[in-house]
């Protein structure tokens, strides 16, 4: 019988029913021949003709996939002649055996076989590979290589992906490696530090299958989605898959470069004299760089100017082989387009040339889903899904101007427009600068941006022909690291240094405090000078490989550690699955037992002599609690800086009072400042005012925060510490007597360093102390009155930050239990506490921490957020009272969504108690951001909204 052909036929999911729309005869068809259509075989049950007179085949089972029209299809005919020699053989059941060793040939082989019939004759027919083989020309004619997947598959699964998933982002974060020199960052996410290894100075996704974890991932190895498009992260810049992916970052800033922020331009100079000795009002030396990585998808035509493809669409892949097939170097493509960051040279893929490679490799190849190759019938072409890891330096100091999706701006950027990060896709080098060339732009900030849609949650990119073959271009953005610098480490001028200096005699391995070189460093140019016989920085330390460091913690500049300096900062893998009531719980917990990953922005903390008052002001109710003197204490131009702590200080008796607030007037040039309480009326400027505000660089989770202990003439007489310093200072004035030191922040260790000095800063003692962890107290004798001591102690980022009453997710049912707690212990509490009222409880008594049920709330129907003139009731409070004079709080945490992200929120009320009792009402007050309130027993306490500081992932809107 001759082989059916017909070049439109058109079949539904689900559907048993095949129309023939192109009016080929299906008379010959018989049941149980084979239709071929869309690279799928099925069997037939019948062919018939309709009353619109067109053919019809109806299929034995139901069309398992996607919708066909119009497509080419072709009918094998496998079972016709068979069927007639089945029936003469059901005729004589004795000359089964005498064909069963044709039926298996007919089954298995090429050629012909012949059956035996009942009166003597025989019969020879085609065997089924050998039909299949005589029609594949014709069927190659209609669907050229059958065993690979086709386009409308390919989108076929991103639609089903972006249906099941919130967002972009990942499906698995991937599992880490347990022990040794490895440090978990968070799940899926590790790093060496210091530790000379394979993964230094990098960041490591995954863990390979012989280590050891208890991660909760599905998968030993990173899993993303990107616009729908799944990709297994293996052996991404790594070996191959028993090492995590690696992320690869730019080197460390040597302050040779200057950035311009007015101008947005960045320009690297021959020495770091010359690139001081540019430096303006805008253009600055950058020193205290952030950086950020992600993962760019695109998409591919494979042809001879690109023919290579890589194992999981992965560029950089460095995977020895693909499904069997092994790889080589590519070298087609410049060093450029496999760069993970402008300079990188180290990262040319490993992958098979597809125009060399033979029918069987390509089979092997494209067989596997996991690759991400298609070909598609209308162009002709084959193409390939691909993933690049890309990393950026910042432009300048500080961090970057906004990475959140959600933000309500128009592009990814570090500062001004001109600092628009560019999309390389399917180019050998990143698009050019100029209008909107290749910006990563925020689909959300781009209400008409031509790719925002459902797909692009959690994404950035652009659209154009030039980045790839679909003209869609992503970028995930994962997160961002804090470096350290290779000048040399000074707690003043370059807090973020990692080297040691030399003196002037050129003897090297010298810290600040060293008696060749504190006093006598006077700039941040001395940190990075390299001029032989000139005190400078010791080109030959500070690297991992030197194995000396000039910093206190012991860190190297090359090195990127789990958090604080030189540490990843931001971790924004967020999940592709939206989050569930039990996500909220979890991230809960994690904040009040410690393990949630906080992060806030570094403080700098400065002296100043306030010298003239031009005025002394009203302020508040009439209330004397202004001064104002001349000139700006802030480097900065801008009026308005966060401010962190203040006190002013009477030079006559050292007493104290509480700043309130700190700014600066730019039409007067006036640096304002006001004061928790009256000023006295014989108020004169014969005092002393220090103050810490927040810079731009942001720090995560456990960091060392360096606290300075001395009276504010001494800390001015030294000039290691009188241009300010990265940290805090403890306004407990030292008198050479036994007292307790209570420490500014809560320290994660009680064995602290001292470094102290007696002389201005001539010389510097070092000691190890052993701070009280209960308390938060470090108890010395040996500071006396002119001394100045600096203590350096571990701590962590806060964990919250102020905000807004939101509205609540979920009604009434967002709303949790109310925490209260005046417990030293990291596990109750303890950050949270210190993260919204400032204080550090100390109390170590039983019964200082409680959950406690809540026995009424209101939500404000017309604007979903809990109800501010019915505050929130709940059982009475059980704690007992606390010793140590600790201070105590209760929060309420209640689930929020903004823009898609989930989020926990917390309302909170500062306890104290009176001997007697808590003074509390009952009642969570809702307030937004911070205020005061009085509570039971008159006493003035903080009441305030506060948010966790990360988003907990995406929420899928099923709306």
């Amino acid at each position: 019988m001759p082989a059916f052909t017909a070049s439109q036929a058109k079949v539904d999911n689900g559907s048993k029913v095949v129309q023939i729309n192109s009016g080929e005869s299906v008379s010959n068809v018989r049941g149980g021949d084979f239709l071929v259509i869309a690279n799928a075989i099925v069997e037939i049950n019948r062919a018939y003709i309709g009353a619109d007179n067109k053919g019809y085949f109806e299929l034995v089972k139901t069309w398992p996939n996607s919708n066909q029209l119009n497509q080419p299809c072709i009918v094998i005919p496998t079972t016709a002649e068979f069927k007639t020699v089945i029936a003469a053989l059901n005729e004589a059941n004795t000359l089964v055996n005498n064909n069963y060793k044709a039926m298996q040939d007919w089954q298995t082989k090429t050629g012909t076989v012949t059956f035996s019939n009942k009166d003597g004759t025989t019969t020879t027919v085609k065997t089924l590979k050998q039909i299949e083989a005589d029609n594949a020309a014709q069927l190659d004619a209609y669907h050229p290589y059958p065993w690979a997947m086709r386009k409308v598959e390919f989108e076929a699964r991103r639609a089903a992906n972006n249906e099941k998933y919130a967002a972009s982002g990942f499906v698995h974060k991937g599992k880490t490696n347990t022990g040794g020199a490895i440090k978990k960052i968070n799940e899926g996410a590790q790093v060496t530090e210091g530790v000379p290894t394979s993964l230094s100075g990098y960041i490591g996704l995954g863990a390979p299958t012989s280590a050891a974890s208890n991660d909760i991932s599905k998968t030993r190895h990173p899993v993303i989605n990107i616009a729908g498009v799944i990709t297994d992260l293996l052996s991404l810049s790594a070996p191959d898959d028993s090492y995590p992916v690696i992320v690869k970052l730019p080197s460390a800033e040597d302050g040779t470069r200057t950035y311009d922020s007015a101008t947005g331009v960045s320009v690297t100079h021959a020495t770091s004299a010359i690139a001081f000795a540019s430096e303006t009002a805008t253009n600055k030396v950058v020193t205290d760089r952030v950086d950020m990585w992600g993962l760019e998808g695109f998409l591919r035509e494979i042809n001879d100017g690109d023919p290579f493809v890589y194992k999981n669409g992965l560029i950089q892949s460095q995977a020895p082989d693909i499904n069997g097939v092994g790889t080589v170097l590519d070298n087609v493509r410049p060093i450029t387009y496999f760069a993970w960051y402008e300079g990188d040279t180290t990262s040319r893929g490993k992958g098979v040339n597809w125009k060399t490679a033979t029918e069987s490799q390509r089979i092997a190849i494209a067989s596997d889903p996991e690759n991400n190759i298609y070909f598609d019938d209308e162009t002709g072409k084959f193409y390939q899904w691909c993933v690049r890891g890309r990393s950026f330096a910042g432009l300048g100091n500080g961090d970057w101007r906004l990475l959140e999706d959600y933000e309500s701006v128009d592009a990814v950027r570090f500062g001004g427009a001109s600092t628009y990060i560019r999309l390389q896709g399917k180019r050998d080098v990143p698009e050019s600068e100029g209008g909107d060339n290749g910006r990563i732009a925020y689909f959300k900030g781009s209400a008409n941006h031509p790719l925002k849609g459902v797909s692009t949650i959690g994404l950035s990119g652009s659209k154009s022909s030039s980045l790839s073959a679909s003209e869609e271009c992503y970028f995930l953005i994962c997160g961002t690291v804090s470096r350290l610098n290779q000048g040399a480490h000074h707690p003043s001028f370059n807090p973020l240094g990692a080297s040691t200096f030399r003196s002037s005699a050129n003897l090297g391995h010298r810290k600040w405090n060293h008696a060749d070189i504190s006093g006598n460093v006077l700039d941040t140019q001395t940190c990075f000078s390299t001029t032989p016989g000139a005190l400078g920085r010791d080109i030959n330390d500070g690297s991992i490989a030197s194995n000396f460091s000039g910093r206190e913690d012991g860190r190297y500049y090359d090195a990127v550690y789990a958090s604080g300096q030189g540490g990843v900062c931001r971790d924004m893998r967020y999940k592709a699955s939206g989050q569930t009531d039990v996500d909220f719980a979890e991230a809960d917990l994690s904040i009040k037992d410690g393990t949630y990953r906080g992060r806030e922005y570094v403080t700098l903390t400065k002296v100043h002599d306030l010298g003239s008052v031009l005025t002394s002001g009203s302020w508040d109710n009439g209330q004397k609690r202004l001064i104002s003197f001349q000139g700006n204490i802030f480097d900065t131009s801008e009026s308005q800086v966060y401010f962190v702590d203040g006190y002013i200080l009477s030079k006559a008796d050292n007493t104290k009072r509480k700043v309130l607030q700190v700014g600066y007037s730019p039409s007067v040039d006036r640096t304002n400042v006001y004061l928790d309480g009256d000023l006295s009326a014989t108020w004169t400027a014969d005092s002393y005012l220090i103050y810490s505000i927040e810079t731009n660089n942001s720090i995560a989770d456990e960091y060392h925060n360096l606290e300075v202990i001395g009276e504010p003439s001494s800390l001015l007489l030294c000039e290691d510490l009188k241009n300010g310093w990265v940290g805090t200072w403890n306004p407990e004035i030292p008198e050479g007597v036994v007292k307790p030191y209570h420490l500014c922040r809560p320290a994660s260790n009680s064995s602290m360093t001292k470094i102290q000095t007696s002389d201005n800063g001539s010389s510097w003692a070092l000691s190890n102390i052993v701070a009280d962890q209960i308390t938060n107290d470090y108890t010395s004798s040996s500071i006396g009155s002119s001394h100045v001591a600096i203590i350096i102690y571990k701590t962590k980022a806060k964990v919250v930050r102020d905000a807004y009453n939101d509205k609540t997710y979920g009604g009434e049912l967002a709303i949790g239990d109310l925490f209260v707690s005046s417990f030293y212990g990291e596990k109750y509490g303890r950050l949270l506490q210190y993260s919204t009222i400032g204080k550090v409880p100390v109390s170590s008594l039983a019964n200082q921490y409680e959950n406690l049920s809540i026995t009424r709330a209101t939500i404000d129907t017309s604007l979903g957020k809990i109800h501010k003139l019915y505050p929130v009731n709940h059982t009475p409070l059980g704690i007992v009272a606390p010793n140590n004079n600790s201070p105590a709080f209760k929060a309420l945490n209640y689930n929020v969504v903004e823009n898609q992200q989930a989020f926990i929120n917390y309302a909170y009320t500062e306890l104290k108690h009176n001997g007697t009792d808590w003074g509390d009402d009952g009642k969570v007050h809702i307030a937004d951001n911070q205020t005061t309130m009085l509570d039971e027993n008159g006493n003035t306490v903080l009441v305030g909204a506060a948010r966790c500081v990360e988003a907990l992932g995406w929420i899928k809107n099923d709306k």
